[in-house]
């Protein structure tokens, strides 16, 4: 589990969860893009709950280890619609291959 930090706030997320998030938040900041994320977290108790979050260049958001590992849940459903949206993100965006080429 990771505590995913945005402002002053964090929420307990799934460490796939947070890989998607980053991953997705990076993405955005290369292309210069904006989105609303809802993330599947859970409360202090482990009830499951849904944080929205504004993903986009200058918005900064980190992923830091959990203290408490409860039980996990890759959250597949999530990271899925999340590398469904990097795709479409960068679907027009040239790559960049070395040697100018």
């Amino acid at each position: 589990m990771k505590n995913l930090g945005y402002g002053s706030e964090t929420i307990l997320v799934t460490d796939a969860a947070a890989s998607a998030v980053l991953h997705y938040a990076a993405v955005l900041a290369h292309t210069g893009g904006g989105d609303v994320v809802d993330v599947p977290t859970c409360d202090e108790y482990g009830v499951a709950a849904t944080a929205s979050v504004v993903l986009g260049p200058g918005i900064p958001v980190l992923a830091t280890n959990a203290s408490d590992d409860l039980s996990e849940d890759d959250d597949p459903d999530f990271v899925q619609e999340l590398t469904r949206r990097v795709a479409l993100a960068l679907a027009g965006v040239p790559s960049h291959r070395p040697g100018g080429a």
